[in-house]
This record gives C-alpha cells, structure tokens and sequence, in this order.
C-alpha cells in the first residue's frame, strides 16, 4: 500500500493547484467495456461491478473529502471527486467563467425570519443549478489565498441544528430555534438541491449538518474526566468545545427538539447527505455512534451517505478518548457507519490530505482481522451509488451538462435572492410612525460602511477579480444604498470599529451629522469574525460598550433614531428598545442586504418577516448554563419551554400597514384520534395603507390535564405546526386554510416515542400581534396516548415478534 500512496502523492506534486482540468466523468474513452459503464444495468449492479473490481488499496481513496487531485483510480478510468463544497447560502466556490460570481443569498438567519417555503427552495434550486454549472467550468472551492482543486457536486449544508442558545458561535447559519420551521427549511432546500429538470438523476447533493446536537463551538471551563463515564458532560481537559464536549441528553430532548429537523429533512425532503459532528452524545461521538447513525437508515430509511466533519475521526480518539488507537478509532468510524472522512490538512495546501486516518489505517487494518471489508464496501455502496446517481458515469450529454456560465448569478437568481431578503427584515418597534423615512437622513454606526459585514460566513467569491485574496468592494453598504435611493443622504462612523471604544474626534463628528438630519439610521450589531464564529462562542449577548455609548450620544441629540441591527444570534438590546424610535433586526443580509434594507427603510417595500428566534435580555447568560442541553431545565429554552418575558417573542414583528384576522369556521372542532383531520380556514385582512406581506403562524396549545403531569411533554407552552406567507394589497383579503390532525398536535414521551394524547388542545392563528384561537378536541378509543413513531421501531418490531 505504502508503495502506490507514494507514487499518488508524487503525482500530486507535479500537478500544479491553479491546474482546473480534472477528469470529471467515468467510463471515458478506453474504459467503457466495463459493467459499470453499462448504462442499462441498474445503479446496484453497476456499484457492485465497480467495488469488486477495486483493490484494497484503493477503496479508501474513493472515501476520503478533498482529496483531490490524489483520489482516483486511474486504471479503472476513475476520477477524483470533492465530496466537501459549502454551499450555506450559495456556492462557496471561485467565481466562473466570464467573472460570474455564484449568487450569494443571505444568511439562513435571516431567511428563517422569512417563513417561505417557497424561499427556501429557490434558494436550494439556485444553489443546485449554480453548482452544477461551476462544476462543468472545473472551479473550485473559495479558500483564498490558497485554492482547492475542483468542486464536487455534494454541498456540505444546509445547517438544521437548532438556535439553542444565542451565544453559539454559528447561529448566522440555522433558520430558527423551532425544530419544525429548521425541518421544513431543511425538507425545501433539500429539494431545491437535489431535485432538477432530470428526473433519471440527482442534480447534487445536500449534506445536513451536524448531526447532532452540535450547537456549541467553545472554549467554556467545564469538569473533566475520562469518556468511560458517559451521560455527565464531561469535557477531557476540563475544556469545553466542539471537540470535546460529551452531552447529555434526553431521549426526549434528542426526538423532539435535536434530531427533528434532520427527521423531517430525510424522510419528507429526501436528504441523501449526513455530516457526524464532532461532539459525543451520551458518551458515544457521533461520528462512532452505531446507534445514533442506524437510526438514519433503519428508522427513516436514509439512502444517502455520512460524512464525517474536518477532523472528526481523529476526535474519537485524541479529544473524547473514545478508542485506545487511531486505528480503533477508524474501525468504530467505519462500523458506525461514517461513509466519507473529512482530515486535517496541510497549511497551505488544503488539498494534500496524505494523512487521512482512512488512508494510512483501513487497508492494514482489514489485513489485520480488525476490520471487516464488507464494511468498507457497505461504505462505497452508500457513496458510489450517488455518483452514478449523477450521471457521474454516464455519457456527458445530458441535461445537466447544459447549464452555460451564464446561468450563474444570472438576473433570474439574483431576484430570487433580493426577493428572499427582503422578505425577512423584521420591523421590532415603529414609535408614531418614525418609519418610513423621508428628508435629510444620516447614517451612523459601525455598520453603516461595512459590506463584508453584513454577508455572513461561508462565503464563495463575491467580487470578481483577483482569486489570491478576498474582495468585497462590489457590496453595496448601507450608506450607499440609501443614497442610491434618496436625495440628501450623509453618513458619519461614530466608532472607529465594531468592537472598538469611543473616539471622541468620530463621536463629534457623528454628534454634528444627527444634529444636521430630519432623521438618523443608527446601524449597530456584531460581525461573524472577531465576535461570533464557527470555533468560538460568544459569552455575553449585549451590544459592544462603545455602541451603548453611542447610542446614548445620538438619541441625546433629539432627532429620530431608527437603530438597524446587523447580527447571527440574537443580542440583548434593553437600552436600544427603550432609546430607539424605530429598530429593525436586519441579520446578516447578505451580498443584496443593503439595497433591501434601504428600501425598506423609505417605504419602497413593505414586506417584513418574523422573528424566528426569541430575543432575550441580558440576564440571559444568568439564568442558563450553556454547557446544558435540557430543553425543558428552568426557566425553559426557546419559547416552547421559556416561562420568562423576552424582550420580543418569538413570531413577533410589525408592517407598515396592519392586518386582521377572521376565522371564516366554528370556535371549536373535534377530530378523531385515529384518521381524523379538519381544517380550519381564517381570512387575512389589509385594513391598513398600504399593500404588505402577512405571515400566519399555526400553533397548538395543549390543554391543561391533557398530557401526564410531571412529563417533560407538560412543560411545553405551544408549538409552531404550520405557517403560511401572503402578499395582500391594501383594503383586500386573502384565504388561508391550516389542516389539523392529530399528527400536527403530536408530542413526544419522556422515552422519545411521538403520540398523540385525546383532550382539549387549542390551536392558536397568530400574525404575532393579532392571534386567533379555535378550541380542537381529539377524540379517541382505547388505550392512551396512541403511538404515531416509536423511539426504537426497529427494537419494537422485534418485541413483538417475540
């Protein structure tokens, strides 16, 4: 094996890393008489005709990401492949052919806040053209200043872990708190991805992640101690992060709030991607968690492939002490199902993966006995059957092939981009009227300039040009937009940085600027770099000090103060809500975020989304320990369990017009346990001056004595089961109608099983500022509460046969 490794990496070297014409397809010219090039077969016996064919040396290197240009097999006609493209919000690669830079949309933070399916799956649609397309040209991955080898066709997204606690560090990057909102963002743009004009193939592939309960990042001092003492959160090193961190979770807590969404993104959306995140579980690492990657395929029938994350092979051995060797570490990887393993790499050469675990240990290990190589090949059928999916083996000519260069950022994509962001901006205050603007305006802050600020993370090049280093001259800012839109605009920064203190030559000056406006736009947050990011937590939720400081300066001056609010989680804005006269929660906006902001600020749009994140204040970080994982612990996480006043709920967020609601059906319905539905239509009414957008969000209450006291199940306040979007014009209305069953009222057992529970329950149509209630009665015969989906069917099944 050492021998042919040697002569691969030697290769690589004498290929130059700028070198964009990798082979992209099998069965070539010379190497259609294999079976596996036969078209006419099925999928399985092409992949079996494949995998018998290889040697054992050879298999890991179809089971490694990025190991490009190193993983072929050249004498089968076998190209490399990048299993590992970041595609968050759009497609993190260089910009294509005749400078088309791929759409950037904005972050999933603010395209939760949308509530629009329909959103979500254009985003995914764009992504999935957009990545083929720059696939075809042979770019590659955007990691300036050193550039990986071409892109494959798996995105590694989108992120459907939960908004669990506003300090996480990747906040920016997952829709909502609400695990159904996260699935049905997951479920579209799963979809939109891997869904095309071809129905006889995959168009790409969505890779969720990270699975699972992977929302904290660190560095947190917590207890240490072996990992032989599972289910206590014991952090090796006594120091908490991704890497280390071994949670401790509910059976309840993982099926109702942690596993949900990528249930949901898998069984309703079709998923054929899973990245195992670093973190341990109950003393298990995901990534060698046999349980936690079964349930994938025996209980929701995954057909797809896992991935490991960067690094997190390694993990089972030398941050959770989960294996004695990284040998052990690869076979529990391997046998728990870990498909593809993401390694470390090189500084500077992100491509030359020559230490991955797979590659230096599988073949020895499985000469050794210690490793099955019926479950290396159990592996390659997960991930060579997808590329033949992708017509990745077949004749070129085929539909996906046809998508030109000019098909990305094409003026088709970028207005679904616009269209999304505009959609969610959330307007949290308007005192008299403040917005919109009109007059002399100035912009202050230290927001009112940047333009890679307001883009997120995971970014592909944005600004065409040189590909050695980032450039972001081509995003427009917020000064900039609103100029571009009013007459008499001026700006001052009023801070010589995000996190910096007060300068007191910029404070004049910016004292002066409010002073000579009819009205000022403040524009405050944080930024995915020195303050949130992927590695690394915040440990307070409040504003910068300085930002206060300037805050207290402006609204000291007397004019109107609109407060624009750039940020990933959410912060604590106590002294904003009471010194603003209008605040607007504008996320991470991304590449078209300044021009959606501007007209929404002057009124030339009126289409504000809704909060998808309960915004606490600052005595957050008192009352909850970001080391717990218990959803239900006091005071409660997220406004399913929270028992405390946030600063704004969660669904909350205004218009410039106003809406009323109107059930068009009776106050109180009932519907049978078993095969029962109703549906319960409400009108949506503009009574206000303007058109706007309405989003109606559906939710169920449970009636007191209707779940068991003393159950985690009893501790939740209500849940969001459906919602929907609507554009309605000034003095009209529109019909909406929301289905009930008893599935949409499910809740789930202290062991994890989903069921329905006959009683009273009340479903909630809410606006977030105008709500509607209808009583619903479950009725039901027999034994209570009737099982919907068991928490281990597998294990049931075999009870019962028994």
């Amino acid at each position: 094996m050492m021998l042919g490794w040697t002569f691969a990496v030697g290769l690589s070297l004498r290929l130059s890393a700028a070198d964009e014409h990798y082979p992209r397809y099998g069965c070539s010219k010379g190497y259609e008489h294999f079976p596996f090039c036969n078209s006419k077969l099925t999928v399985e016996e092409r992949v079996e005709d494949l995998i018998q064919r290889l040697e054992l040396n050879e298999k890991p290197l179809l089971m490694v990401a990025r190991l490009a240009p190193l993983g072929n097999v050249s004498r089968l006609g076998i190209p490399q492949y990048d299993w590992g493209v970041n595609c968050i919000h759009g497609v993190q690669s260089r910009c294509g052919d005749g400078s088309r830079c791929p759409t950037s949309f904005a972050a999933p933070n603010l395209l939760g806040a949308a509530f629009n399916e329909s959103a979500w799956w254009a985003m995914g649609h764009v992504i999935g053209v957009e990545l083929r397309s720059l696939w075809k040209q042979g770019k590659g991955e955007n990691h300036p200043p050193t550039q990986l080898p071409p892109l494959g066709l798996d995105c590694w997204s989108p992120n459907v872990n939960i908004v669990r606690d506003p300090r996480w560090g990747r906040n920016m990057e997952t829709p909502s708190e609400d695990p159904f909102l996260v699935g049905r963002f997951g479920v579209q743009v799963s979809k939109g991805v891997q869904q095309g004009k071809d129905p006889s193939r995959l168009q790409a592939i969505v890779t969720l992640k990270h699975f699972a309960a992977n929302e904290l990042e660190g560095t947190w001092p917590g207890p240490g101690g072996p990992a032989q003492y599972p289910g206590t959160g014991m952090c090796p090193g006594q120091k908490c992060t991704r890497h280390t961190i071994d949670v401790n979770i509910s059976a309840y807590d993982l099926a109702s709030s942690y596993l949900a969404p990528f249930r949901s993104s898998v069984v309703d959306g079709g998923a054929l991607g899973i990245m195992c995140s670093y973190n341990a579980i109950n003393g298990y690492p995901s990534c060698a968690n046999k349980w936690l990657l079964g349930k994938l395929r025996k209980d929701w029938g995954f057909q797809g492939y896992v991935s490991g994350d960067s690094g997190a092979v390694d993990d089972i051995y030398r941050s959770h002490w989960f294996a004695p060797s990284l040998e052990q570490a690869v076979v529990k990887a391997v046998e728990a199902g870990t498909d593809v393993q993401s390694a470390g790499w090189t500084h500077g050469q992100p491509w030359a993966t020559a230490n991955a675990e797979y590659l230096k240990c599988i073949p020895d290990l499985v000469r050794a006995g210690q490793l099955s190589e019926q479950a290396v090949d159990e592996a390659l059928r997960h991930t060579l059957s997808l590329r033949f999916r992708l017509g990745l083996f077949d004749d070129p000519d085929q539909p996906y092939e046809h998508f030109s260069p000019e098909v990305v950022r094409s003026s088709s994509h970028v207005a679904a981009a616009i269209d999304s962001t505009e959609q969610g901006l959330v307007l949290l205050k308007n005192e008299n009227g403040t917005l919109p603007l009109s007059g002399r305006i100035t912009v202050i802050g230290p927001h009112a300039t940047t333009r890679r600020e307001l883009l997120g993370n995971y970014l592909g090049q944005i600004c065409p040009g040189n590909q050695k280093e980032e450039s972001f001259g081509c995003v427009e800012n917020i000064y900039e937009a609103l100029s571009n839109l009013s007459t008499d605009v001026t700006t001052a920064p009023g801070l010589p940085g995000i996190d910096a203190d007060l300068d007191p030559k910029l404070l004049a000056e910016a004292v002066a600027a409010a002073t000579a406006a009819q009205h000022v736009v403040l524009a405050l947050g944080i930024n995915a770099g020195s303050i949130e990011r992927e590695g690394s937590d915040r440990h307070n939720i409040t504003l910068p000090e300085g930002q206060l400081r300037l805050l207290d300066a402006i609204a000291r001056v007397g004019r109107p103060v609109t407060v624009v609010l750039i940020n990933g989680g959410i912060v604590a804005i106590s002294p904003v809500k009471a010194k603003a006269n209008a605040v607007v929660e504008a996320w991470y906006p991304g590449f078209f975020g300044a021009r959606a902001i501007a007209g929404a600020l002057l009124g030339k749009s009126n289409r504000w989304g809704k909060l998808p994140v309960t915004i606490y204040d600052e005595t957050f970080t008192d009352d909850f320990d970001m080391l717990s994982f218990d959803m239900t612990k006091a005071p409660g996480r997220t406004y399913r369990y929270f028992t405390g006043k946030p600063l704004w709920p969660f669904g909350f967020g205004l218009s410039y017009t106003t809406f009323a609601l109107s059930l068009q059906g009776p106050r109180s319905v009932t519907i049978l346990q078993k095969g029962g539905t109703t549906k319960i239509p409400v009108q949506v009414r503009n009574t206000g001056p303007m058109d706007g957008d309405e989003v109606v969000m559906a939710y169920f209450r449970p009636a007191q004595g209707t779940l068991p006291a003393g159950s985690r199940a009893a501790k939740l306040r209500q849940q969001l089961f459906g919602f929907e979007r609507v554009a309605v014009a000034h003095g009209q209305d529109a019909m909406l109608s929301f289905e009930v069953t008893a599935a949409s009222l499910q809740v789930f057992t202290d062991a994890g099983d989903a069921v329905s529970y006959a009683g009273k329950y009340t479903v909630l149509l809410s606006t977030g500022n105008v709500d509607v209630a209808v009583d619903v009665t479950v009725v039901g015969k027999g034994k209570q509460p009737v099982l919907l989906e068991p928490w281990e069917p597998h294990q049931a099944i075999e009870s019962l046969v028994v």
